[in-house]
């Protein structure tokens, strides 16, 4: 009887172990990212806007990047740096441009940010797990109304 109860909590304390070092974690999945960039798309169109569109996953990898005709070349590097900055720290890029604006190193001397408005992230549960960059019309503000408009085509 002991020798069966202490294999059992070997097995146990063995398998509680090993999962320990095993994270699951969630993303936007390719469907969502090609969801999201129609209705970006569809959104700038309407707004008379040529965009670029990218749509990230958790660890910053581009999952779909759309150039719409004429969008200058610039809108591409734009919109995944945007992308990049929403999820790294899961806040729209417009929320972080007064700390990125501050004296001395801050964050916007990190490779690969863009602190203009346009990015946001996807959140689901309490964490990031992907963003939407947005990079071509005459201001932040409207890039982000479309990535706004991205997010919400995302069924989380």
């Amino acid at each position: 009887m002991n020798k069966l109860f202490l294999f059992f909590a070997l097995l146990f304390i063995s398998v509680v172990y090993a999962s320990s070092d095993i994270t699951l974690s969630n993303t936007v999945s390719t469907n969502g990212a090609i969801n999201a960039a129609q209705a970006v798309l569809k959104a700038a169109r309407k707004g008379g806007h040529t965009i670029s569109v990218a749509v990230i996953d958790r660890s910053g990898r581009v999952r779909l990047l759309i150039t719409d005709d004429n969008a200058g070349p610039q809108t591409e590097e734009s919109a995944k740096q945007k992308a990049f900055t929403a999820v790294s720290f899961g806040r729209p890029t417009s929320n972080l441009t007064a700390t990125a604006g501050a004296a001395g190193v801050t964050i916007r001397d990190i490779p690969g940010t863009l602190f203009l408005g346009g990015g946001v992230p996807i959140i689901y549960g309490n964490a990031p797990i992907g963003a939407i960059g947005v990079g071509g019309a005459p201001s932040g503000a409207i890039d982000e109304q479309y990535a706004l408009a991205g997010l919400s085509a995302i069924h989380l």
